[in-house]
């Protein structure tokens, strides 16, 4: 309920935006702000059983560039140019689609809030040893302060994951939780000797029994 009244005037404010060219900025801030309250109703919908997951094979690369035409205008504004690499020959994950969109766009949003501008930030959809992996890089993050760990402290209490970065925490979160209702962990990497953060899936199930 929460989230559906801070919907409301953040419409309103993207309505008011879109009819006047010089509010583009507030425009590009109130899809942002909309995009990260419906990630997180979808991940407590999701995680109450409000909603069940919708499994079905998907290809990573296909996902990755349908979400970075439509953050393309936020990436843009936050001076930061993209490059996706995807490796040939990708199979199918079997996820959840709007689940696996959400995280994605949550952590879209998470390192362009942590990057300097102007900086490119490069995703990555390749194979380890693991299963299909997505990276997203960029040579500004830093992650030191960042811990991904669910895990609680000797006190009981939770620790805090994100130290230092209130702005991007909520998306990063939000990320994280999405991609674990998929069975899988975002983690710190580095790449090539860059930082980045990534998160990886198995193949689909038909395809590891061939």
């Amino acid at each position: 309920m929460m989230g559906e009244e801070l919907k409301k005037p953040l419409t309103a404010i993207k309505l008011l935006a879109e009819n006047n060219a010089n509010l583009s900025t507030i425009s590009l801030e109130a899809r942002r702000a909309l995009r990260t309250v419906d990630n997180i109703l979808l991940y407590q919908q999701i995680s109450t059983e409000q909603i069940a997951l919708l499994l079905e094979p998907v290809h990573l690369g296909s996902t990755i560039t349908q979400v970075a035409h439509d953050l393309s205008p936020l990436s843009v504004e936050f001076g930061c140019e993209t490059e996706i690499i995807i490796q040939p020959g990708m199979t199918t994950v079997d996820v959840d689609n709007s689940v696996l969109r959400s995280g994605i766009e949550s952590l879209w949003q998470a390192v362009l809030g942590m990057a300097e501008r102007p900086s490119p930030l490069t995703w990555h959809v390749y194979r380890t040893k693991q299963g299909i992996r997505i990276a997203v890089i960029n040579n500004s993050l830093d992650l030191k302060k960042v811990s991904l760990s669910s895990r609680h402290s000797g006190g009981g209490k939770s620790r805090q994951p994100f130290a230092g970065i209130a702005g991007p925490a909520t998306d990063l979160m939000t990320a994280r939780g999405l991609f674990m209702l998929l069975g899988s962990q975002l983690t710190k990497i580095s790449k090539e000797g860059h930082p980045g953060l990534a998160v990886t899936f198995r193949p689909s199930a038909q395809l590891a029994l061939v």
